[in-house]
């Protein structure tokens, strides 16, 4: 929407108007100032003239001290308009007579807005040569009636002032409106009436008062303008219909080129998310069986000597067993031994072996030892998760009975400050190996268990789609940092103190996942518990 704009005729009337009564106003302000100081000066000398006139006579009366003739002298002064007192004073004995209103302080000082005005009294000629100064004659006049004439005359200048300013103003505005305004606003309004379409059709022509001026110039260049716009505006509209054309050819190919790509950019990034996915899990799955080679070794040499180790720890015990026994026989028997010699040697061998602490501490050391072989055949045992699972024999396996037996063997179900909520519900039969899942199911139960030292709960839930069956077990544990949950499965990965854990639960449930064709993935946040999400694939679920 275009701009309002406003009238040249309203501008230049109020521009005219303005400057008019304002230019009148200052040379009436300037004349009203000269008249009022010239109507004070004239005030001032005339007053003086008429004090110089009344002196001799009023000399006379003060030299005579006639009190009534001095009273008439002021009395006659202040008659003139303006003067409203005066004083008559001797000099040498303080003599005064006052007539009219008081003007002066106590301390004698003319009060503000009063003008002074004074002469001196000398002594009469007739009554010395020489005549000196006897008294002065003061008479006071009111600023505001000095000048009371000329104001009711400033007014009037005024008000005529303005009335010809104003008159000026309207002759200057009706030439201006007849001879400039009006053909520069009927000029433009017929430039706005210009078609845009066709600006050329119409020249602009300039009217009489007008012509042979800088306007006439101004509408000759706007004529050529308007013709070159109008030329330009033809050619632009050919070229616009030949881009339009070639446009809608281009869009057409771009289109189908486009479309062409996105059809092949989505067929290459649905590849490549294959590939990195299948990638991924070759990586790992070759990490994990060469992995699953070291730990059958390992499992191998290091069940034999463990095998021997644990059976010679049974034997040792047996041996140590009877040891003990036998020892207690001859503590029995040494009361019946007839020679002291004998038995203080026994009482002090007995005392340097300290068989009663012997006696205490063997069977503890040999349960000790028995538990961390115990402990190194479970390492062992867990190791051996990382070979072939296709060696062992799957079969049909209910989610929900292995759970549920899982959760009883690790008697969370009846662990007073651990509440455990499952609501594994309508879940499809899967082919796996039974104790490989229930392995799983184990150790991930086992961390949600150590997570909650005070207490918690543990969650289970089950989530089934059209490619996969995920079991979700969650936790309100102490939760994972962010940098420790992709590390999470690696081999004896554990923030766990030294003898605490081996680190190799979770490494063994993603392990046993992955043989099985599925996955195991971690959500976990500090201070906030831990969710881990196993997923079987529909082509291991029977229906």
């Amino acid at each position: 929407m275009p701009k309002q704009s406003t009238s040249i005729d309203k501008k230049l009337t109020l521009q005219v108007i303005l400057w008019s009564v304002l230019t009148g106003m200052i040379f009436s302000a300037v004349q009203m100032v000269t008249d009022y100081r010239a109507e004070i000066s004239n005030f001032a000398t005339d007053t003086r003239t008429m004090m110089e006139g009344h002196r001799p006579t009023t000399a006379l009366a003060l030299y005579n001290y006639d009190n009534e003739s001095l009273r008439t002298e002021l009395q006659s002064l202040i008659e003139r308009p303006g003067i409203v007192g005066g004083v008559i004073r001797e000099n040498s004995s303080g003599f005064a007579i006052e007539v009219g209103v008081q003007v002066t302080s106590p301390e004698g000082k003319v009060m503000p807005g009063f003008t002074e005005f004074s002469v001196e009294l000398r002594e009469p000629a007739q009554y010395s040569k020489s005549p000196a100064v006897i008294g002065h004659m003061t008479l006071y006049a009111d600023q505001n009636q000095m000048a009371a004439g000329y104001e009711r005359r400033a007014v009037t200048i005024v008000l005529v002032d303005i009335a010809r300013n104003v008159a000026l103003a309207i002759v200057l505005i009706i030439i201006f409106r007849t001879k400039l305004t009006g053909p520069v606003k009927r000029l433009t309004n017929k430039l706005l009436d210009i078609d845009l379409m066709a600006p050329g059709r119409e020249p602009l022509e300039v009217e009489a008062p007008l012509q042979r001026t800088e306007l006439d110039d101004l509408a000759s260049k706007l004529n050529d303008l308007l013709s070159a716009v109008t030329s330009e505006m033809e050619r632009r509209k050919m070229a616009e219909t030949r881009v339009r054309q070639l446009n809608e050819q281009l869009e057409e190919k771009v289109k189908a080129r486009t479309q062409e790509l996105h059809d092949s950019n989505h067929n290459l990034q649905a590849s490549l998310d294959q590939l990195q996915k299948m990638q991924g899990m070759l990586l790992q799955a070759q990490r994990m069986a060469s992995l699953g080679h070291l730990a059958a070794g390992m499992a191998h040499e290091i069940n034999n000597p463990v095998a021997v180790v644990y059976s010679n720890i049974a034997t040792l015990s047996e041996y140590l067993t009877e040891l003990i026994e036998l020892a207690e026989e001859y503590q029995l028997a040494e009361k019946e031994i007839a020679d002291m010699t004998v038995r203080q040697a026994l009482e002090s061998l007995r005392a340097s072996i300290d068989y009663d602490f012997v006696r205490e501490d063997a069977p503890e050391l040999v349960k000790t030892s028995r538990h961390s072989l115990d402990r190194v055949r479970n390492i062992v045992n867990e190791l051996r998760t990382f070979a072939d699972v296709e060696a062992l024999e799957k079969e049909p396996v209910d989610l929900i009975d292995v759970m549920n037996e899982t959760v009883a063997d690790a008697g969370m179900d009846v662990t007073g400050n651990i509440h455990v909520v499952n609501v594994m519900q309508d879940v499809p039969v899967v082919e796996c190996v039974r104790s490989q899942v229930k392995l799983v199911f184990d150790k991930i139960l086992q961390n949600a268990r150590e997570a909650m030292p005070e207490g918690g709960t543990v969650e289970i839930a089950a989530e089934i789609s059209d490619d996969d069956v995920c079991v979700v077990i969650k936790d309100n544990g102490v939760g994972m940092d962010a940098a420790d949950v992709p590390n999470a499965i690696n081999p004896f990965f554990t923030r766990k103190e030294v003898g605490a854990g081996t680190g190799l639960g979770l490494t063994v449930a993603y392990n046993l996942m992955l043989n099985h064709g599925g996955e195991l993935k971690i959500a976990s946040e500090k201070g906030k518990g831990t969710i881990v999400i196993l997923k079987f694939q529909r082509d291991n679920v029977l229906f």
